[in-house]
């Protein structure tokens, strides 16, 4: 069965990059640009996996995880705070939020295909 991912993240270049890594590995990725774009696909896809980026224009990667965990269709969803930001409250915040995962990029993309299998097996549809 075919996996999905869910990339919400408004660089081009991060999804194009993210997408050729998990794609090569058997991944099926949509994207989105923005907070509201990312939780109305995380509504219409049902996806195994999101990584969420934290600065986008709109709602930030906060509201969105927020948005997503208070929501009823995605709250099983794992989501990975994906973002350029590393420090240790980021990493705490996120965890507060419910979040999976906390994964700076840019990344190895050996780093990125085994986190993204540690975490698409514990969708709670799966």
């Amino acid at each position: 069965m075919e996996r999905t991912i869910l990339i919400i993240e408004d660089e081009k270049l991060i999804i194009v990059s993210t997408q050729m890594v998990l794609e090569a590995v058997g991944y099926r990725v949509e994207s989105a640009m923005n907070g509201e774009e990312g939780i109305q696909k995380a509504k219409d896809l049902n996806p195994d996996l999101i990584l969420l980026d934290i600065m986008m224009p709109g709602i930030d990667g906060w509201e969105t995880l927020t948005r997503l965990k208070r929501d009823q269709g995605t709250a099983g969803t794992p989501v990975i705070i994906f973002t350029a930001r590393e420090h240790a409250r980021g990493h705490q915040k996120s965890n507060e939020m419910g979040a999976a995962g906390y994964f700076r990029k840019p990344f190895e993309p050996d780093e990125l295909i085994d986190l993204v299998e540690k975490h698409v097996g514990q969708s709670a549809k799966a």
